[in-house]
């Protein structure tokens, strides 16, 4: 399956298969969730949540934190091994569709069983909005409704005055085709637009059967639309680089995200936000609407904003990202790799902690399956102190926690050794004992793109961090 880029046509992160789910990727961490079942759309994961009856407390998490892309086939969420490696995680994305039970089971027993194993784990569900098959693949009982209503209304992106030619998504998957995500589709007899809805049918239709879930995650909320389209039906192609029409955009999904928050109090609504943190993007319709969301694969493709723009420039997008996001910002940094990479697995964490975001690891032979865990992920760092604005020494940046630090060795610096200020200890693990086997010591050398965690031979003593923030599961 191939994705639309700036100029070039690169290729999905996602392996064929007979059942499978996929992020297709445009540049700067821009993701598509896709579900494919025996080559049909299924749409991998749309259901939600709406107010629970019950509500249980839910505390910010020392770190690392992590987070997990559970998307893809097989859908095993009813097996209690799998139920307990997704616990692990502070955040949880499932795939999900309408009628969808695994096993015979419900999402709602899957939210509440991973919930009773660990209750801080925040399970989220994915849903889209802005393309859909046209074809027959979609005259299904769990789907033919929502394709109907959008035949009816007209509500997809279209390319002519007489509403007849439809406009490709642009992500390379045969007869799927963009529906018009801003404010400009007519309204029904109920007075909805197109994003009303949708934003409608996933809390009537997934949300109330399932109030354990904590969430959404809407895909592709982009900074921008990467289509040209008649976005304001007035029968004139719109440009996608008309910052008109770009805030147009915007609108749309600040609308949605509004609206989720009315219609699901105590819940947390996310995005696929990657490109947010393009230096030239415009978010001010977006400041502060979403609680968090994913920056897909950062580290670990060719596409990756670490591949082709560089560390420092991948840092400041985080950056930027984190900044625009609300509370309790669960920020996802996703990376892909082999997991027995451990040297860029430690350099993906590193980064990923010299901020506040969740780590997610994807080994790229399971894709969006399956919880993948690193020692690292067991150490219990506490509390994050300042984020770092400079390298530390020689190039190599670090940052200090409750009872350890961090340091990352960017790619293109070299191979360096640093002095450390007194004694640290090295994490005692089994997949990578030649790095972390245990000793103390009072510097270290870090290959180029390398990272590491010491801890502390006594944790420091710091008055206690509020938690401030409770969902409802």
């Amino acid at each position: 399956m191939a994705c639309v880029t700036d100029a070039v046509r690169r290729t999905s992160v996602m392996a064929r298969g007979t059942a499978c789910s996929s992020l297709c990727h445009l540049p700067g961490g821009k993701i598509l969730f896709e579900s494919i079942k025996k080559g049909t759309l299924v749409a991998a994961a749309i259901v939600a949540l709406a107010a629970s009856t019950g509500a249980a407390a839910w505390t910010e998490p020392g770190f690392p934190r992590v987070g997990g892309i559970q998307i893809g086939s097989p859908f095993n969420y009813n097996d209690a091994g799998y139920q307990a490696q997704l616990a692990r995680q502070n955040v949880a994305i499932l795939g999900d569709w309408p009628t969808m039970a695994p096993g015979g089971m419900s999402m709602q027993t899957v939210a509440t069983r991973i919930h009773a194993i660990n209750p801080n784990t925040l399970v989220f569900v994915y849903v889209n909005a802005n393309q859909l098959r046209s074809d027959q693949a979609l005259n299904t009982a769990a789907w033919g409704a929502y394709r109907a209503k959008i035949d009816t209304m007209k509500w997809w992106l279209y390319n002519d005055q007489s509403m007849k030619q439809l406009v490709d998504s642009g992500f390379g998957v045969a007869n799927n085709y963009a529906v018009n995500t801003t404010l400009f589709t007519p309204k029904d007899s109920q007075g909805n637009t197109w994003m009303d809805w949708m934003a409608k049918f996933y809390v009537n239709a997934y949300a109330k059967p399932a109030p354990a879930l904590d969430g959404f995650v809407m895909d592709n909320v982009f900074w921008r639309p990467y289509i040209d389209g008649d976005w304001n039906r007035d029968g004139v192609i719109d440009s996608q680089t008309n910052p008109t029409v770009q805030s147009w955009f915007r609108q749309g999904y600040a609308h949605y995200f509004n609206l989720m928050h009315t219609l699901m109090p105590g819940k947390y609504q996310l995005g696929n936000i990657g490109d947010w943190g393009a230096p030239e993007s415009t978010l001010t319709e977006y400041q502060g609407v979403t609680n968090g969301g994913v920056l897909e694969a950062y580290i670990g493709k060719s596409w990756s904003v670490e591949s082709w723009a560089g560390w420092a420039n991948m840092m400041t997008r985080y950056k930027k990202v984190m900044g625009a996001v609300a509370a309790p910002k669960l920020v996802i940094f996703n990376q892909w790799g082999s997991k027995t990479d451990y040297q860029g697995m430690r350099y993906g964490l590193g980064s990923c902690l010299l901020d506040d975001g969740y780590y997610s690891f994807t080994d790229t032979t399971q894709a969006y399956s399956g919880v993948i865990w690193f020692d690292e992920l067991d150490q219990k760092l506490g509390n994050g102190m300042t984020k770092p604005a400079a390298a530390w020494q020689k190039g190599v940046w670090r940052r200090d926690f409750d009872n350890g630090i961090v340091l990352v060795n960017p790619k293109g610096n070299g191979s360096q050794t640093v002095t450390l200020e007194g004694p640290y200890i090295k994490i005692k693990g089994t997949q990578d004992p030649q790095t972390n086997d245990g000793k103390t010591v009072t510097s270290v050398t870090l290959k180029d793109r390398d990272g590491i965690i010491l801890l502390r031979p006594k944790p420091l003593t710091r008055p206690a961090t509020p938690s401030g923030f409770s969902v409802e599961h």
